[in-house]
């Protein structure tokens, strides 16, 4: 189901910033904030992996920062984990053959040397959009985790019915015997 934009209604489109810094989650968050976007930040390859498990069609972006062998590696994990990922990766220092390597490690779209930021919202925009087709046909995500910075309520509310649940008294199993 689509609203007036275009945009569809529904799950969240996980997006996953997996880079060092921080650069664009402070570059995308802001742009790209009217989308029903989920944001997870990862640093590490364990993160990044925590962060896709269960995910339908999720949005990744890797910034390879100065070092690319990690974060290329990381692409492979994630593209063994989850083949249905479109994926980002960003070269920001235009290494010679980085490029290719990446697509050919399985990277959706590859921007060598500057990434302007309203280029990169566009293109992510453009993916959340048919993420959220694909997750609404596939019929299945693992449900996200409430992210109680974005949803206070529904955080709230799931700490009160846990509390409520533990003061519950105990029911029994069973009748108690009959000692007719």
């Amino acid at each position: 189901m689509t609203d007036s934009s275009g945009v569809h209604e529904g799950s969240p489109v996980a997006v996953i910033l997996h880079e060092r810094r921080g650069n664009w989650a402070r570059q995308l968050r802001p742009r790209l904030q009217d989308l029903p976007v989920r944001w997870f930040e990862t640093r590490s390859a364990a993160d990044l992996a925590g962060a896709i498990d269960g995910l339908a069609a999720p949005v990744v972006v890797i910034d390879l920062g100065k070092d690319p062998a990690g974060p290329l590696e990381d692409l492979v994990g994630i593209i063994a984990r989850e083949s249905s990922a479109r994926v980002l990766v960003i070269d920001p220092e235009a290494r010679e053959g980085v490029k290719e390597l990446a697509r050919e490690l399985g990277a959706t779209h590859v921007v060598s040397g500057f990434a302007a930021p309203p280029e990169v919202a566009e293109l992510i925009a453009r993916w959340v959009t048919l993420a959220a087709v694909e997750i609404e046909r596939a019929g299945w995500s693992s449900p996200l985790p409430v992210d109680p910075a974005k949803h206070p309520m529904e955080w709230i509310d799931g700490l009160i019915a846990e509390a409520g649940n533990a003061l519950a008294p105990a029911q029994p199993d069973e009748p108690p015997p009959d000692d007719s």
